[in-house]
């Protein structure tokens, strides 16, 4: 006979939660793992490093919707950090779910975020932060360049204030992405010459491909699309097909900077030779430019709509990650001449070729 105080089953700490995650064959694996185990977290503070860890793994593979609520569970929890867990403030979670929240074009759920007591911060950097995404949330808003002004005026006044120092790259970055002025592309190589937002003016890297950049309006993207942008019309894969639909370098809108970046990868279509045992043969891998991935089916048709347009032909696709839930990808297939990325970022629209 056992005792009735005696707990039905052992409580993990965080750590050893993680330790288990990481054993897991996939990240998606390791997200489920987690978000499972967190009910038998030993303790708040626990549950609270949990929710963060998975929200960072989350926002890393492209899962800001999910992050987002990740982070927000875990600012919830009123309690420190878990043994052997990372140490990270409140503040400091509340704003990484507002980035993720502005990284989907959620900005309705960013405000209500910004909208907490990191507003009254002591903290210089959360509330730089804090400025910066306020105003993000508004370019989300907007509809047109005409009504990004107002955001404008309050960037260049950014630009200059030694309050916001710690974000000052992403301020500049802004104020190019929207306008075009190469006053601030300038800026950036001047004084922030090895910075991510620096690589995205000099063309070595380029802004990540999530929702948020579609959202804001920009001058380059009204200009005319070249008379010569392919037309081809193609059919989207079969469910079976798959595309790389997440990035291997400097983390999206991080929180020292704010800015979205990913390295930059050629736009050649490449052939391979496959040998048999009877002939051999030649199998030509085939490039689309990916230009979007989406949760929400209407954000996909909204960006279609817009290359539509500018006279691309672009459609999407579906994919259902090993978590269950399905993305829409926004693509546009290759031209012969491989010149289609170059074409659609000419047009205003960032992408980056990817094979199937």
């Amino acid at each position: 006979m056992f005792s009735l105080t005696a707990p039905l089953f052992a409580l993990s700490t965080a750590q050893d939660i993680k330790s288990q995650a990481m054993q897991k064959k996939s990240v998606d694996e390791s997200i489920s793992y987690i978000h499972s185990s967190v009910k038998n977290a030993a303790s708040d503070a626990d549950k609270r490093s949990l929710y963060y860890f998975v929200g960072t793994l989350e926002e890393l593979s492209g899962l800001y919707e999910e992050a987002s609520s990740s982070y927000a569970k875990a600012a919830g929890i009123a309690a420190g950090d878990a043994k052997g867990m990372p140490k990270v403030t409140t503040e400091q979670i509340v704003i990484d779910a507002v980035r993720c929240s502005l990284n989907c074009g959620d900005y309705s759920t960013a405000e209500s975020y910004l909208n907490s007591s990191v507003r009254s911060s002591k903290n210089p950097e959360i509330l730089a932060h804090v400025n910066l995404y306020s105003v993000w949330a508004d370019l989300c808003r907007a509809k047109n360049v005409a009504e990004t002004s107002g955001s404008v005026a309050t960037l260049k006044v950014y630009a200059e204030s030694e309050s916001m120092k710690s974000v000052r790259p992403a301020v500049l970055l802004t104020l190019w992405y929207i306008t075009g002025s190469s006053q601030y592309s300038d800026a950036l190589k001047k004084s922030y010459p090895n910075s991510p937002e620096a690589g995205i003016v000099k063309g070595n890297v380029k802004v990540l491909s999530v929702p948020f950049w579609y959202f804001v309006p920009r001058a380059v993207a009204e200009a005319e699309v070249p008379a010569n942008v392919s037309s081809t019309s193609s059919k989207a894969p079969s469910s079976g097909s798959s595309s790389s639909s997440s990035s291997t370098s400097s983390s999206a809108s991080s929180a020292k900077s704010g800015s979205s970046s990913s390295t930059t990868s050629k736009s050649n279509t490449t052939t391979t030779k496959t040998e048999t045992s009877s002939s051999s043969a030649k199998t030509e891998k085939r490039v689309r430019e990916q230009l979007g991935l989406f949760r929400n089916k209407d954000n996909a048709d909204t960006l279609i709509k817009d290359l539509k347009a500018k006279g691309f032909t672009a459609y999407s696709y579906t994919e259902t990650r090993a978590s269950g839930t399905t993305y829409y990808i926004v693509v546009v297939d290759e031209n012969k001449d491989g010149t289609m990325g170059k074409k659609l970022r000419a047009a205003g629209f960032d992408c980056y070729p990817v094979e199937y």
